[in-house]
């Protein structure tokens, strides 16, 4: 009956409405003549004909008024429905401005203004995802256009230093108060990671680390109290990546930290950034998932210590290797192409 159409439902309701008001008077009638006796059938005949027109006239008033009635509530609620739910079909898939129309009964003009309220709640609630995607776009771009140096982006990724680098911290949230309490970094040039140019440096943060944070990178509030601040060690650590390209995982991540400090320190680390989570989900698009542990895995990457800022920037660096060549096969050479890409990915809305 589901698979039926609103016209052919109704059609089978109209036989049936018609059964039903004619069917018990036939059905008497011939009930009544098979068990009759021959005289009763005589006189039942001679009655018939005398109230055939009657009847006949009676029964035809019936069926007809049943019809009318059928039919309105057919027109009423069935046709009704059904051009709400084609309406609201394209107010949900391609009109978002497209509201349904009061009508019909109350019943049903009460479902439709409900329908419509959520329409524009919905309406409301993706305004204001929109916004928070335009934001979240605007945080990447800052980050991929601040280049001192525009010549750097028209250079093969291969022949550019890196800063592989790395942040680990006192929690997750930077825009809510957390600090970082420790930065790893190495030199990546001409393909080789450069174990003998690295910076190392625990931070005091002044403010407690969170429990589940010490569980993952296992850093000890007694290990970094006394250490020097961030806007002693941010100076030093700038000068390490003078003419270099910044490069990590999640880096939007470990910038925002850095950007957050950028008032308080007047440093401002403008060398362009580049980002393999973003480059691993461009390499490998049908790949579900793009953490530093699956492009690990995925690429045959094995450090000895992850989640140690340090450990983390060889890792890093050694995908980031990888990933070169295989993004010279998607025609992404150059430092500006593999930005560009980046850029079109669905990680490339992560905030922080």
């Amino acid at each position: 009956m589901e698979k039926l159409t609103a016209r052919q439902r109704y059609l089978i309701a109209a036989i049936g409405m018609a059964v039903l008001m004619a069917g018990p008077f036939l059905t008497l009638g011939l009930y009544a003549w098979f068990e009759g006796v021959e005289e009763h059938r005589t006189i039942f005949l001679q009655y018939f004909q005398q109230l055939f027109p009657l009847g006949v006239a009676l029964t035809l008033g019936a069926l007809i008024s049943g019809f009318v009635v059928l039919n309105r509530l057919f027109n009423t609620y069935v046709s009704g429905i059904a051009a709400t739910s084609e309406r609201l079909k394209v107010m949900l898939s391609s009109n978002r401005e497209l509201r349904l129309d009061l009508q019909g009964p109350p019943e049903l003009r009460e479902v439709i203004h409900a329908m419509n309220r959520l329409a524009d709640q919905r309406d409301h609630k993706i305004d204001e995802i929109e916004e928070k995607i335009k934001e979240q776009i605007s945080i990447y771009q800052s980050l991929c256009d601040r280049s001192a140096d525009a010549s750097l982006l028209d250079r093969p990724l291969a022949s550019l230093i890196y800063t592989a680098f790395d942040t680990e911290t006192t929690g997750l949230q930077p825009s809510h108060g957390d600090e970082i309490i420790q930065i790893g970094a190495l030199k990546v040039s001409n393909g080789n990671i450069h174990a003998n140019v690295t910076f190392e440096a625990l931070i005091d943060p002044r403010r407690s680390i969170s429990s589940e944070s010490i569980k993952i990178h296992g850093i000890s509030q007694a290990e970094v109290e006394g250490k020097p601040t961030i806007d002693q060690v941010l100076p030093i650590f700038y000068e390490f990546c003078e003419g270099s390209v910044l490069l990590g995982h999640n880096v939007a991540f470990d910038m925002r930290f850095l950007q957050l400090k950028e008032q308080s320190t007047h440093i401002v680390f403008k060398q362009p950034v580049i980002d393999t989570l973003l480059l691993s989900a461009v390499a490998y698009p049908n790949q579900p998932l793009h953490s530093l542990e699956s492009s690990m895995a995925l690429l045959g990457v094995q450090i000895e210590h992850r989640h140690n800022a340090c450990s983390d920037s060889v890792a890093t660096a050694q995908v980031f290797l990888k990933l070169v060549p295989l993004l010279e096969e998607r025609g992404i050479i150059t430092l500006g192409q593999a930005i560009e890409a980046s850029k079109k990915t669905t990680y490339a809305r992560l905030s922080y």
